[in-house]
C-alpha cells in the first residue's frame, strides 16, 4: 500500500512536470519516465487532461533522449477546428522556417541559408511581399512568446510537443502548400477522409 502512494506522488510529481518544463524531462532524472510501468501510467494520468506523453529523440529515428507532454491527437483534431489567434504572417513565417531547417536542412540533409537570406529570397504571395519590415519584427516576437521560434529564428520548444500523427500532419500540409499539383500532394488528398484522425484538409 506505501509503495502504490509513492508510486501515485511520484506519478503526479511527474505529469506536472512534463506540463510545466520547456526542456524534455530525462528518464535518467525522472524515475516515473525510466520504469515502463509508471511511464504507462503517466501517459494515463496525462488522457484525462486530454494530453499524451510524447518520446524526443536524438535525430529521426534515434534513441529517447526525453519526454514532454501534448495534446493527444484527439483533442489536437478537435482544436484544429478553433480560430487561431496567431495572423497569416506569424503562419507564413512559421512556415518558412518550418520547411527550410526541419524538412529541407533536418530531413533531406540540405544547407540552408540563414533566416533572412531565405525570406528575401522567397519570392510570391506566399512569401517576403506580404510581410512587411515591421509585421516580421511583429511575427518574431509574436512566434518566440509562444515558443514555436527560439531565439535564433529555429523551430522551438512548442513544436517538441507534436505527436508522431501531428508531425506527420504538418509535414503534409506543407507538401500541399508548396507542391499542390504533385503526385504526393494528390495521394495526401485521397488519403484523408471525413472523421480521419486530425481532420481534414487544411
Amino acid at each position: 500500500m506505501a509503495d502504490h502512494i509513492v508510486d501515485e506522488m511520484t506519478v503526479l510529481e511527474t505529469v506536472r512536470a512534463l506540463e510545466a518544463t520547456d526542456e524534455p524531462l530525462s528518464p535518467r532524472e525522472w524515475s516515473a519516465l525510466e520504469d515502463r510501468r509508471l511511464r504507462e501510467t503517466v501517459n494515463q494520468r496525462l488522457a484525462r487532461l486530454g494530453r499524451q506523453l510524447i518520446e524526443v529523440t536524438s535525430g529521426a529515428g534515434g534513441p529517447v533522449v526525453g519526454y514532454l507532454s501534448g495534446w493527444s491527437d484527439q483533442a489536437a483534431s478537435a482544436l484544429q477546428q478553433d480560430e487561431s489567434d496567431l495572423a497569416i504572417e506569424d503562419l507564413a513565417v512559421l512556415s518558412l522556417v518550418y520547411l527550410h531547417i526541419t524538412v529541407l536542412e533536418g530531413s533531406f540533409g540540405e544547407q540552408v541559408a540563414s533566416f533572412q537570406e531565405q525570406l528575401n529570397a522567397h519570392q510570391g504571395p506566399d512569401g517576403r511581399d506580404i510581410i512587411s519590415v515591421d509585421q516580421l519584427s511583429e511575427s518574431l516576437r509574436t512566434l518566440r512568446a509562444r515558443q514555436l521560434l527560439d531565439g535564433r529564428h529555429r523551430p522551438g520548444p512548442a513544436l517538441l510537443r507534436l505527436s508522431v500523427a501531428q508531425r506527420e500532419r504538418l509535414e503534409e500540409n506543407l507538401v500541399l502548400l508548396c507542391r499542390p499539383d504533385s503526385t504526393w500532394a494528390s495521394e495526401i488528398r485521397a488519403g484523408r477522409r471525413p472523421g480521419r484522425s486530425l481532420g481534414g484538409d487544411p
